[in-house]
């Protein structure tokens, strides 16, 4: 078998995996709806009593625009995850280096919103069937 190296759609890290210049015509999907290119976190594993106020002030001293903890539309329980936005790259970058922190007895996972396309879907790489 080959080495599962050029398949052609995968990109060399960084954005625009489809070739430089414009950017796709999805890059506002992971947005909140307004603006979309704001660097945002993803902020997962919380305690399910975790509110807006304990993300804020877990990134306390960052510049926070937008906090959001996503609940279970029909129970009203947090699903443990949410998302928080933030004013710059530089404050995205500092909130991190929180990934892996405990709180709550709990191993925060904290990540980039979307910049890694699939995170470990069915297969992750190399998956493809050899033949």
């Amino acid at each position: 078998g080959r080495p599962p190296r050029g398949v052609g759609f995968t990109g060399g890290g960084g954005g625009g995996a489809f070739g430089g210049g414009a950017p796709p015509p999805t890059s506002a999907a992971f947005g909140s709806g307004g603006g979309g290119n704001n660097p945002t976190a993803f902020v997962g594993n919380l305690p399910f009593e975790a509110v807006q106020g304990d993300l804020e002030n877990l990134f306390q001293g960052l510049p926070i625009k937008d906090v959001r903890i996503v609940h279970d539309r029909e129970t009203g329980q947090s699903k443990g995850y949410g998302y928080v936005e933030f004013a710059s790259a530089e404050a995205l970058q500092q909130a991190l280096s929180l990934d892996g922190q405990e709180w709550a007895g709990r191993m925060l996972r904290v990540d980039e919103a979307g910049a890694k396309g699939s995170r470990g879907g069915p297969g992750g790489p190399g998956g493809a069937p050899g033949g």
